[in-house]
């Protein structure tokens, strides 16, 4: 509806100006919650859009929501992990750098397909399989390179960056059965519509994460904690609202995809990048726990897809798992 669109780009334009004010009043509560706020509207209605928006483009492409999900949809929800590991390793932020990418792949999975699956089953793609295989296998990978060399290298960023330029190869070679559905909206609309909805959810997601934050650091919550909480749910909140519209759209591929190809770049394009910029170099004790559940996660997402349907069961496990990586990361 117009009303609605109008709302949302108000709310957008009126973020930066309380963004700007919460930055120079770091400690008033009250702009923390107003800018939290905010944020948490930016990213519910701009992942609506940028869904529609997606779905069309498929439509108009005659591929399917799936590879749309693991693409386009799964790089724009990506863009704020992106911007936060390669930021925290500009400035020398190895921890911050890895707990973000690696606490982001971990919510992916264990809260957001968790609440998504319980919401409504979701049926999978033939190829959600091969994509969970993928997915298994640069995550063993990353974790081989971390636990031999205690360290992500430059080379190892190379390394990255090229497997997923032929992960893209091997999407685009597919040969898909699509069904015939008539778009929604011109290629010119689902464009915006898709670009819109997919700058108010990165910069939704920056709102809510800086706010979220400064309310953390004036609880008094140690730092360390805040990037493998705060900071990775909050830049997992894109996926998170992108996932859940689509399910309730039941645009089932998206919903699944987004998740799979999310943490495929994770692991290879904000992982590899960041190490381009600086090495991450990594404490034993950072990586018991984040590492172990995000072994746990993807396997068990691996297992569970070879069903081909993932029902509320399924969504219950992850959340239990998630609210264990919690547990034994405060303990």
């Amino acid at each position: 509806m117009r009303w609605k669109l109008v709302l949302f780009l108000i709310i957008a334009g009126a973020s930066f100006p309380l963004y700007y004010l919460m930055l120079q009043n770091y400690t008033s509560v009250y702009l923390l919650l107003l800018n939290f706020g905010i944020g948490v509207y930016l990213l519910v209605d701009g992942s609506d859009y940028f869904v529609d928006g997606a779905a069309s483009i498929a439509a108009h492409l005659k591929v399917s929501e799936h590879t749309i999900g693991l693409t386009i949809v799964a790089l724009a929800t990506s863009l704020p992990e992106m911007a936060v590991s390669d930021i925290a390793s500009f400035y020398g932020h190895p921890e911050t750098s890895w707990g973000n990418a690696v606490g982001s792949n971990i919510a992916n999975i264990g809260l957001v397909l968790g609440i998504a699956a319980i919401i409504m089953p979701l049926a999978l793609s033939k190829y959600i399989k091969r994509d969970a295989i993928t997915l298994a296998l640069v995550t063993g990978l990353l974790l081989f390179f971390v636990y031999v060399f205690r360290a992500i290298f430059w080379w190892m960023g190379v390394v990255f960056v090229v497997i997923y330029l032929v992960y893209l190869n091997d999407i685009h070679g597919r040969k898909e059965e699509v069904e015939e559905i008539k778009p929604e909206k011109s290629m010119l609309f689902s464009t915006l519509f898709t670009v819109f909805g997919a700058l108010g959810i990165v910069w939704g997601a920056n709102v809510l994460v800086d706010s979220a934050v400064g309310i953390s650091h004036i609880m008094g919550i140690p730092e360390v904690i805040i990037a493998a909480t705060a900071i990775a749910v909050g830049t997992s909140l894109p996926e998170l609202a992108t996932t859940v519209s689509a399910t309730l759209k039941k645009k089932h591929g998206i919903a699944v995809g987004n998740i799979i190809g999310s943490n495929i770049f994770n692991t290879l394009i904000v992982m590899g990048t960041a190490a381009l910029i600086h090495p991450i170099t990594l404490k034993p004790e950072s990586l018991l726990t984040t590492s172990m559940f995000l072994g746990i996660m993807t396997l068990s997402l691996l297992l569970f897809t070879l069903r081909r349907k993932l029902g509320k069961l399924e969504g219950v496990a992850f959340l239990v798992l998630y609210a264990l990586f919690l547990t034994f990361l405060v303990i």
